[in-house]
């Protein structure tokens, strides 16, 4: 049995890894969404997805881990990115906060924070380089929740008067941060 190989490179492309460790934890929504939110998540450049079940969680997204890193790996291909994203099987919502527990700054997103934005959780702690965002399941998270990931660090913010999809609203909070820290410094030198 022949045992060599010979291969021609025909095209190369500059490798490119995001700028930051940029962490989405997500409430396992229904139906095939999660694969949706990890092919965006992937292109916006999310480096570890850490889906979660909590009191409002319906899905459980057991056995689905294999589909979204194989997902992940399509779309790092086509935004050509030189890395792939972490995606890990789902967990329980304290658990999840526990992983991302030493990150500069955890996001969530939450329907009863009226005013703190985005933007102005960020200012408050720049420069940061470890950023998670949590985003709760379809009915959003339970108050008791949000109490506890407050304890436990996380900041609550807002993106807006209006409630977004669970599959909405991971990729409209990940496109602020990387415009916050990314590329509003990159064009606005102060």
């Amino acid at each position: 049995a022949p045992t060599r190989a010979a291969a021609r490179i025909v095209e190369t492309h500059p490798g490119r890894s995001p700028a930051l460790h940029l962490a989405l934890l997500q409430g396992v929504p229904k139906g095939m969404k999660m694969d949706g939110i990890v092919r965006m998540g992937t292109e916006v450049g999310v480096t570890e997805f850490i889906p979660f079940t909590s009191a409002r969680t319906v899905a459980a997204g057991r056995g689905r881990v294999t589909r979204w890193q194989r997902i992940a790996v399509e779309a790092a291909k086509q935004c050509r990115r030189s890395d792939v994203p972490v995606v890990h099987e789902p967990v329980p919502l304290l658990e999840a906060l526990d992983r991302v527990a030493g990150y500069d700054l955890v996001l969530l997103l939450w329907e009863g924070e009226q005013s703190r934005t985005i933007g102005q959780a960020l200012a408050a702690t720049i420069p940061s380089r470890q950023i998670a965002v949590a985003i709760g399941p379809e009915g959003g998270f339970a108050p008791e929740e949000v109490a506890q990931a407050a304890a436990r660090g996380a900041v609550p913010v807002t993106v807006g008067p209006l409630i977004l999809r669970a599959e909405t609203s991971g990729i409209v909070a990940l496109a602020m941060v990387v415009y916050e820290l990314i590329l509003r410094p990159a064009r606005d030198p102060r």
